[in-house]
């Protein structure tokens, strides 16, 4: 029976900004202590993106991006997905035109529902999908 709590979103693309550009995306603004409500607090763009105020950073993987472009089998790798969803993944992948990427990062949080529609980048990544985690 699957293990639908340990549900991992991947987005998988290409982004050649410079290291400080790719993190500040990311980046949780901590200078309100834990007020989201407050109205100085800054969204970071990844929480815009997905539609909520917070994540949890425990549970998210941001790999190191390639300085250039690298094969799918190469890149696909570093997901945190169950080795039996790498054809599904690697077959998104290609049905959303990603054929070869320098960048991947995951969220477990199979609760996440993401904001509609579905944005076409995330920091330069595409979302695949929601997988098995590993």
């Amino acid at each position: 029976m699957p293990n639908y709590s340990n549900n991992v979103h991947i987005w998988v693309g290409s982004n050649f900004s410079s290291n400080e550009d790719y993190m500040s995306y990311f980046e949780l603004d901590y200078s309100v202590e834990g007020n989201f409500d407050d109205p100085n607090y800054k969204l970071c763009g990844f929480c815009k993106d997905i539609g909520t105020r917070w994540y949890d950073q425990d549970f998210i993987g941001i790999i190191s991006r390639s300085e250039q472009e690298v094969s799918l089998d190469e890149i696909l790798v570093e997901a945190a997905v169950d080795e039996d969803e790498l054809p599904r993944l690697k077959a998104r992948c290609d049905a959303l035109g990603v054929r070869k990427a320098n960048a991947i990062f995951w969220y477990q949080d199979a609760d996440l529902v993401l904001k509609q529609p579905i944005k076409d980048s995330y920091n330069g990544l595409k979302y695949i999908g929601l997988f098995q985690g590993d």
